[in-house]
């Protein structure tokens, strides 16, 4: 696709894997107006393995939302190589290759406890990736951990519980 830049009126090829949209000029084009609000959230492992266990605390809320929002999420091959169990559940994978030294880096509590790599694939994947508006996961360590400065976003980025996704879905689907 190409467009035309509205400061110097270069036209610039877009690429929907780029990342950065940015004019030779200088000027930021925005993802959102060429990509739409394409919102996609990360699944955790938890939430595929207290559904299909059928978890009684949390597993209603989880097969509830891995069933009704299947087109808006989405996990990482990391997660998949954790759950080592059947799921009848489809979501898109992205495959995260490495991790960049900040995200490798990340510990949570008192710096002595690495996240796992599962977790850290999800954190790698949200920076990569500006269409992913949030992570779902029952992990309090991932949402003591995901820092704003990693992700930088033109839109907020939530780190939910499947309970609360499906609480702010209703919310705004049904306005």
């Amino acid at each position: 696709m190409k467009t035309t830049c509205p400061k110097c009126k270069r036209r610039i090829r877009i690429k929907k894997g780029k990342r950065d949209l940015r004019c030779p000029c200088g000027f930021q084009l925005s993802r959102r107006k060429f990509f739409g609000d394409a919102n996609k959230y990360l699944i955790d492992t938890n939430i595929f393995l207290y559904a299909v266990n059928k978890e009684k605390r949390f597993g209603d809320a989880c097969i509830t939302l891995l069933s009704a929002y299947t087109g808006e999420l989405a996990t990482t091959n990391y997660v998949i190589d954790e759950i080592r169990q059947y799921c009848e559940h489809t979501v898109k994978v992205y495959k995260v290759d490495k991790l960049s030294p900040e995200v490798a880096e990340l510990r949570y509590g008192d710096e002595s406890y690495p996240l796992s790599l599962a977790d850290k694939s999800l954190i790698q994947c949200a920076i990569e990736n500006p269409e992913i508006a949030g992570i779902i996961t029952y992990d309090t360590d991932i949402k003591s951990v995901v820092p704003s400065s990693l992700i930088k976003s033109e839109k907020p980025f939530y780190v939910l519980t499947a309970d609360e996704f499906l609480k702010k879905s209703n919310k705004t689907r049904f306005k």
